[in-house]
């Protein structure tokens, strides 16, 4: 799995200017060009995204959208708010967390838990 990046997509101007559309078709066309496939998959720079820029993103072909969300991920196809799993010093709270993760059962308890 590859993920994309956005040319300006820090908001900072460290990389120049773009509208985000523009910026979004950039960036498939460069992978495209550079590694011979249409990416999937987007990753929002600095976590930054609102429904505008989920519809521009699929609108342009990305189906898999990762946010900087900390958090579970059901197995519901739900696939424009992909959280992630923050990485700390313990293998065992790792271990723990990917076991409850790899569960559906215990998944959809924790995410009940969590979301309260």
């Amino acid at each position: 799995m590859f993920l994309a990046f956005t040319r300006n997509g820090h908001t900072d101007g460290y990389l120049g200017k773009l509208d985000l559309a523009d910026n979004i078709r950039l960036c498939k066309q460069t992978i495209k060009k550079l590694l011979g496939f249409d990416d999937v998959h987007l990753c929002w720079s600095r976590g930054t995204y609102n429904e505008n820029s989920i519809k521009i993103a699929k609108d342009a072909g990305y189906k898999v959208l990762y946010t900087t969300k900390r958090g579970a991920n059901l197995s519901d196809n739900e696939c424009e708010h992909i959280k992630r799993i923050a990485i700390k010093n313990s293998t065992f709270w790792l271990k723990k967390t990917l076991f409850i993760y790899c569960n559906d059962t215990l998944l959809r308890l924790y995410s009940l838990i969590k979301s309260k």
